[in-house]
């Protein structure tokens, strides 16, 4: 008989509680896209090489409480439009840029030779 409760799940996660454990959350990565690294170590399970395990993490609830907070008030969980969008850089606009600041560079050292 299992003592999970079940907080959320789809078929890439699964959020639950052991039942009548108020410390911790528990958090299951069963497939999606995901990896993991401990410090040293790092395995991108997407090269296919590696059978992708199950991960879970046990977290303590407030610090749990801590992340989603975090991401509610983020720019990023505001505008859902951003995930996965593909940044496109505007090359002639970091030209401009550049040569912008070269001359700005150029007039503050001709007037410190002019001190």
């Amino acid at each position: 008989m299992s003592t999970r409760c079940t907080i959320s799940y789809n078929d890439d996660y699964h959020l639950y509680q052991e039942c009548f454990e108020n410390d911790n959350v528990y958090l299951r990565l069963d497939s999606g896209d995901w990896s993991a690294s401990l410090e040293t170590e790092s395995i991108d399970w997407r090269d296919g090489d590696y059978k992708r395990p199950q991960l879970a993490i046990r977290m303590n609830v407030t610090m749990w409480r801590k992340i989603v907070e975090g991401w509610i008030a983020s720019q990023w969980a505001q505008d859902p439009s951003r995930d996965h969008k593909k940044y496109e850089i505007d090359l002639e606009a970091i030209s401009d840029w550049v040569n912008k600041m070269k001359k700005i560079k150029e007039a503050e050292e001709k007037d410190d030779v002019k001190e």
